[in-house]
This record gives structure tokens, sequence and C-alpha cells, in this order.
């Protein structure tokens, strides 16, 4: 068996992971003093605070989709005018023309992308958090430590294979890949078959252990459930499968209402014959639920309960954000845009205007110095001139004279001095 993780999440998404995990240890927090010690609890409101702190985001991703319906068409259109057109003059012209409807209606091509882009990062990073809590809750984390610290060298070598004589000897790394075993969350992803936490605790014989080991099992049931083992493993621990799969279903059935909830109101947009994106929809509309339906049942059952919260959370946003933009009138919204585009679009004349008379300054400034360095050197050929000029004069004069010989001694006398 190899560990690879790290217990905290790496990379790009590892300052958003630290963030989230800060947001999640403060909620555990509240409640644990307030006596209350549950994983379950704490994902769903850790879920639905990070959505409504994204609400602003989704927002105008729904602002976008609701003028994208009234947009459409005119696009639609467009591109029916150069369906059969390939030529270069062609397609310059059909950019040009869409994005005319674009500022018609005050938003950017990249808009709807833009905010993707924004969320992504949190929703990768969240779902990272939740597939690791003891990573990034100190309390939890304390009780897998305290039983690590229990164990004597065999033990360590026969449950994750470090070969060494005692806890002490373990490296921060082996520690905590040894809690994310421990943990379970993300024990499918380090493929470790066959670890039971119960197992490993009757091997130790300290009452310290024992209340650890009761700590870690209340903080992750959640009804009849253990968060920490994925329905897979309740399915070959003899649970009955209505309850094993109940999760799982859950979480389909919640994303695939999602997804039809979002098609509905924007079916304007996409239900159309002409439009490309409508397959593509109806597509992710069936493999997405059994996309979750698979993950939830392969995962940790607290990261079903993530999925179920996170679904369930969007459609009540996507309802309540889709009311109040139903009393909005649409020609209000594209005046507000306009109004913004036209904002952003003077920031940026005037931006590049300063940027423009810096180059004039510097290009002043070099044409300033090339000219003085030009006078520089006329100056000091015209000094040359006079003095070949002056020489000539010199040889002028009458041979045998006493100029004459005064400058045959001086040309003696410059020539001895080179």
């Amino acid at each position: 068996m190899e560990l690879l993780l790290a217990t905290q999440q790496s990379g790009i998404l590892m300052p958003f992971a630290w963030i989230l995990g800060k947001i999640l240890e403060a909620i555990y927090f509240i409640f644990s003093s307030i006596g209350i010690e549950s994983i379950g609890l704490c994902i769903i409101v850790f879920t639905v605070v990070i959505r409504m702190l994204m609400l602003p985001s989704t927002i105008k991703q729904q602002k976008f989709s609701k003028l994208n319906s009234v947009m459409n068409p005119e696009i639609q259109a467009i591109q029916k005018k150069y369906k059969n057109k390939v030529d270069q003059a062609s397609q310059l012209a059909q950019q040009e023309e869409i994005k005319a409807v674009y500022d018609k209606y005050g938003v950017s091509p990249t808009g709807s992308c833009l905010q993707l882009l924004i969320q992504m990062p949190i929703i990768l990073a969240l779902y990272r958090v939740i597939m690791n809590i003891p990573a990034y809750v100190s309390s939890v984390k304390d009780y897998y430590l305290t039983i690590l610290q229990n164990m004597n060298g065999s033990q360590i070598k026969e449950f994750f294979t470090y070969k060494v004589d005692s806890f002490s000897d373990l490296t921060t790394q082996q520690v905590n890949n040894c809690i994310d075993v421990m943990s379970g969350y993300n024990r499918a992803t380090l493929k470790v078959d066959g670890f039971s936490l119960s197992k490993l605790v009757d091997t130790i014989d300290s009452s310290v252990v024992d209340k650890a080991y009761d700590h870690i099992h209340n903080i992750n049931n959640f009804f009849c459930y253990n968060l920490s083992d994925s329905p897979s493993q309740m399915l070959k621990a003899g649970l009955p499968i209505i309850l094993v799969l109940l999760i799982p279903v859950l979480a389909g059935l919640t994303q695939f209402l999602s997804v039809t909830l979002s098609m509905k109101l924007n079916s304007a947009a996409t239900n159309t014959q002409d439009n490309p994106m409508a397959g593509s929809m109806k597509m992710m509309n069936i493999m997405m639920p059994l996309m979750s339906v698979y993950m939830c049942y392969m995962f940790a059952s607290g990261i079903g309960i993530y999925w179920v919260t996170s679904s369930a959370a969007m459609m009540i946003q996507q309802i309540f954000i889709n009311m109040h933009l139903k009393k909005m009138d649409v020609n209000e919204i594209i005046e507000k845009n306009k109004e913004k585009a036209e904002q952003k679009r003077i920031a940026r004349n005037e931006k590049n205007g300063v940027y423009r008379e810096q180059v004039l300054k510097a290009a002043s400034t070099n044409t300033k110095s090339v000219s003085s360095k030009a006078n520089s050197t006329k100056s000091f050929a015209e000094k040359e001139k006079i003095i070949e000029e002056a020489k000539m004069k010199n040889m002028k004069k009458k041979n045998g004279s006493i100029g004459s010989r005064v400058n045959m001694v001086n040309d003696f006398n410059e020539r001895n001095k080179k």
C-alpha cells in the first residue's frame, strides 16, 4: 500500500481550500461550543453558507441567461444568414454582426463563461475540503491523532506499512497520510482496501483511545449513517440496500431536478431547433445525475450529503432569483448593462489615453536626444572643416616664406607627436 496524498489540498486549489477550510472550522467550533458535534450538520450549513457567498455570481449568471434568451434568436438569424459562407470576408462580417448584437444588449460574449471560471475553483476546493474534513478541522484531526500516538511500531506497520519503531519516528507527511486512511474520507482515492478503524482500536488497550474513538463515531454519525463510510462499504457490511442507496439516489435526483429547472428557466434560449447547445444540454441532463449517483456510491457518505445539499440549495436559489428577475423589465436590465459597458469603455479609453501620452512624451524625449546628438555631430564637423580650411590657407602661402617655413616646422612636430 502506497500513500501518496498529503492531508491538505495542494496546487492551484490550495488557497481556495485553505479559506474554505477556515470557514468550516469556524462552523464546527460554533456548534461544538453549544454541545453539538456533528460532521453532517456542519457539511449542510457549510455548503449553504458557501452557496450564499456565491450568490452574486449566480445572479449575474442568471441575468446573462435571461438576456441570452432574448438575444439568441437574433444571433441564430445571423448564423443562418452566413451558414454556407466560409470565405474570410463572410466570417469576419458574421463576427462583427454578432458583436453588434452583444453591444446592443450591453453584455460580453464571455459573460457566462467568466462567472463559471470564478465559481469553478471554489466548487472544486469545496469538494476537496468535504473530502478530507480532518485536514481542515483541527479538533476532528486531534481525535485521530490521539489514536495514532498510542500505536506501537508493529501496529503502525500492520495497518499503514510504515516500518518504524514508534509514532515519534513518523514524519509529518506520514502522520498526515495515516490520518487520511483512518478518517476514511479519501480512502477510495488512496485505494486502501480492507482498512477498519474499529479493528485498529481493538488492538490498542487504552481508555484514551476508546474515548477518542467514541468521539469519532459520534461526530460522524448522521441518522443511521457513518459519514466516513461509503455506501459501497455499507453494502459489503450487510446494511439494507434501501439505506445504502438512499444518499446516492437522492444525490442523483436533486442533481436531475436542478439541471431540469435550469433548462426550464432558460427554455427560450435552448429549445430552438437551430440551437447547437440544445442537444448537449439534454445530454448533460442525463449524464450529470448518473455521475452524481456513481460518485456518491463510491466515496464517503459525507460527500453524498454535500452533493444533495448543494443541488437543493442551487434549486432554491434558481427559483428565487428567477422570481426576482421576472419582476425586472428586460429593457431596464439592458439599459443598466449598457451604462456599465459605457463606463468600462470610457475608463479603458482614459487608460489608453494616458498610455498614449506617455508613449508620445517618451518619443518626444528620444527625438530631442537624437536631435541634440545630431547638432553635436554637426558642430564637431564644422570645427573640423574650419581647421582644414585654415590648413589649406597655410599651404597656399608662398614657398620659402617665413610663414611657409613655420608651417613646415609645425607639420613636422605634429607628425612626431603621433
